[in-house]
């Protein structure tokens, strides 16, 4: 694309408004649109609303958000098989604006957990967005059913993901009325309350903020460049349209810089 700068939606929160939504824009370089960031304290509001959605409809949300953001994922045989995976359990299961509830009390639903292993080498820029990541506290909410969480790690690469703290929401599998009588597992884990509208979820917190002071970006499929905006919103740097022009750069100023222009 040529030097045209878009955004795409990112959303704070402060301790002392956990249940409003601020925005903040974490600049890209392409056009793309993510459900809002939502916090634990609203999605436990949200959870109470009779609105819903399947996970099939919130699947094909997260693809629609890869296609705008960037060139299609070619998956391999085995990612494929995580699809039909995803597919099976969008199938059995509905996903409300909050947790995750059953969506119908006589289906029978059997998908023991599979970690997803990643295959695909990192690139020195992958590596490096991924120990800025690890640096700046941030964390990946994800499931292993979910196809566009496996593609995101498959970004990445498999050296990269070691840095990363990846939060897996489902560690238990998903059940439901299962033959061999194990208790239903058909919601996130109580670690991801809050973090699960849309995966992958990214989570950072803001440099020198307080506790649950963070920003997010989710249902989208990032690359390492714009992971490393998303480091540099979450430290407070501004975004500089004349810099990203005129210096070949990310366009952004550190926020220490902004404020000695500024005096």
């Amino acid at each position: 694309m040529a030097p045209t700068m878009l955004s795409t939606n990112v959303h704070a929160t402060s301790v002392a408004t956990r249940s409003s939504l601020n925005g903040n824009a974490a600049v890209s370089g392409r056009n793309a649109s993510a459900a809002p960031y939502r916090t634990r304290s609203a999605a436990a509001k949200a959870s109470q609303s009779p609105a819903s959605a399947s996970l099939a409809e919130t699947r094909d949300a997260l693809s629609e958000a890869m296609d705008a953001d960037g060139e299609a994922f070619e998956p391999s045989r085995r990612q494929a098989a995580f699809a039909g995976l995803a597919a099976a359990v969008a199938a059995n299961i509905t996903l409300p604006v909050g947790p995750a509830l059953a969506g119908d009390p006589n289906k029978v639903v059997t998908v023991p957990y599979t970690k997803y292993e990643v295959t695909s080498e990192s690139s020195a820029e992958s590596v490096e967005a991924a120990k800025a990541l690890k640096a700046a506290g941030a964390r990946l909410y994800g499931a292993f059913w979910c196809e566009n969480c496996n593609k995101q790690k498959e970004v990445l690469g498999k050296e990269a993901m070691q840095y990363i703290d990846y939060v897996e929401c489902f560690p238990n599998g998903v059940y439901q009325n299962a033959p061999d009588g194990r208790a239903d597992v058909t919601k996130p884990d109580a670690v991801c309350e809050g973090y699960t509208s849309a995966w992958p979820l990214w989570v950072v917190p803001k440099d020198g903020g307080e506790p649950g002071d963070e920003i997010g970006i989710q249902g989208q499929i990032k690359k390492p460049k714009e992971l490393q905006r998303l480091v540099r919103e979450a430290k407070g740097d501004k975004f500089d349209p004349v810099a990203y022009f005129t210096s070949g750069g990310d366009g952004y100023v550190a926020a220490e810089e902004k404020a000695v222009e500024a005096k």
